[in-house]
C-alpha cells in the first residue's frame, strides 16, 4: 500500500511539474509573439505616419490646382484614418489638432479667417476651404446654428500663400512631430489593441453624425472612405495579433470570429458606392431602422459596435484583449 501511495504521489508530482513547464513554456512563447506583434503594427504605424506626412506636403505644395490638391487631402485622410485609433490614444493632443472638428472651435471663439492656422485648423479646416462650394445642405443646417459661424470661403489665388503659410504650415508642424515622435519608439501593443477596440465601437456614431450633418469629412462628403480605412488599420492590427491569439484554448475560434466581424463591416462598406454614407430618410428613428441602406448600415453597426452584444466584432475584440492580459480601453 505505501509503495502504491509513493508511485500515485511521484506520478502526481511529475504531471505538476509538466504542466508548470508547459505554462512557462506557453507564456515565453506568448511574450515572444506578443513583442513581434508590437513591432509589426508598428511598423504599420510609423509607415502610415510617414507617407501621411508626404501626401500632407504634396496637399500643400504652391501652385496646384484645386483638384489635384483634393486628391491629395483624400489621400492623406486615408493614411490617418489607418492608424486613427493608436494615434488617438498615443498623441490625443495633436489628434485633435490634426482632426478636429469646426464646432469644437466656434462654439468657444470667433474664427473669421480660415486660413492663418489660427482657431479651427487641421484637416477638416483644409477640407472646409477645398470643398466650399459643394457643401451639403444638411451641414450648413447645422454649422449655421453654432455661436460663431462664419460661411466657409473657398481657396482663391490671392489667399494661396495666406493658406500655406498658415493653415497648412501649421499641419505640417504637427505632422512633422507626430512622425518624429513615433521614429524610434516601438508602439506599446496594449495601446495598438486598445485603439482598435476604440476605432470600431466608433463607427456607428460617426454614421449617427453624419445623420445630423455633424459627420468628420463632411464638406468632401469623404466619411464612408474613413470608416473603410479604419478597416484597414483593423486588418493590419489583427494579423499582427494572430500568433498569439492562436496560443489561446480556443484561439483558432476566435481569430475567425474576429476576421468574420471585420468581414461583415467590410462587405457591408462595400455595398456601397462612392466615399459618402448614404443619406438618412426624413424622421429617422434609431430604435426602428428601416429596410434602406441607412437603416441596414445603422443596424449593423449599432450591433457590431457594442462590446457587451456576444457574437459582435466589439465583442471579440474586447474578450479577446481581456484574455490577452489587455488593460481596460478608457472611456
Amino acid at each position: 500500500m505505501r509503495k502504491r501511495l509513493v508511485v500515485v504521489l511521484f506520478t502526481l508530482f511529475a504531471s505538476c511539474g509538466e504542466d508548470a513547464n508547459e505554462r512557462s513554456e506557453t507564456a515565453s512563447k506568448s511574450k515572444e509573439l506578443r513583442e513581434r506583434a508590437a513591432i509589426e503594427v508598428d511598423r504599420f504605424v510609423d509607415g502610415e505616419a510617414k507617407a501621411l506626412l508626404r501626401t500632407a506636403r504634396k496637399l500643400c505644395a504652391p501652385g496646384i490646382g484645386p483638384e489635384e490638391r483634393r486628391n491629395h487631402w483624400k489621400r492623406a485622410r486615408t493614411h490617418y484614418e489607418r492608424i486613427e485609433g493608436a494615434i488617438a490614444v498615443l498623441f490625443p493632443e495633436t489628434d485633435a489638432d490634426v482632426d478636429g472638428r469646426y464646432e469644437h472651435v466656434v462654439e468657444l471663439e470667433d474664427d473669421r479667417n480660415p486660413f492663418d492656422g489660427v482657431g479651427f485648423i487641421g484637416m477638416h479646416a483644409i477640407e472646409r476651404i477645398l470643398w466650399a462650394e459643394e457643401i451639403p445642405e444638411a451641414v450648413f443646417a447645422f454649422e449655421r446654428a453654432l455661436v460663431h459661424y462664419a460661411p466657409p470661403q473657398p481657396l482663391v489665388k490671392e489667399r494661396e500663400n495666406e493658406f500655406l503659410a498658415g493653415l497648412c504650415a501649421r499641419l505640417i508642424r504637427d505632422l512633422e512631430g507626430m512622425a518624429n515622435a513615433l521614429e524610434g519608439v516601438i508602439l506599446d501593443p496594449e495601446t495598438a489593441w486598445r485603439g482598435l477596440l476604440g476605432s470600431i465601437e466608433e463607427q456607428v456614431e460617426k454614421l449617427r453624425l453624419d445623420g445630423a450633418g455633424q459627420s468628420e469629412s463632411r464638406y468632401a462628403r469623404y466619411t464612408l472612405a474613413d470608416m473603410r480605412a479604419n478597416l484597414e488599420g483593423g486588418w493590419a492590427v489583427l494579423r499582427a495579433f494572430e500568433p498569439e491569439i492562436g496560443l489561446l484554448p480556443d484561439g483558432k475560434r476566435r481569430i475567425e470570429a474576429l476576421r468574420q466581424g471585420l468581414r461583415r463591416l467590410e462587405e457591408a462598406y462595400g455595398t456601397i458606392s462612392g466615399d459618402a454614407l448614404p443619406e438618412p430618410p426624413p424622421h429617422f428613428d434609431p430604435m426602428r431602422p428601416g429596410d434602406d441602406p441607412y437603416g441596414r448600415l445603422y443596424l449593423l453597426l449599432a450591433r457590431e459596435s457594442d462590446r457587451f452584444r456576444p457574437g459582435s466584432l466589439a465583442f471579440w475584440i474586447h474578450e479577446t484583449g481581456r484574455l490577452l492580459g489587455m488593460k481596460e480601453l478608457e472611456r
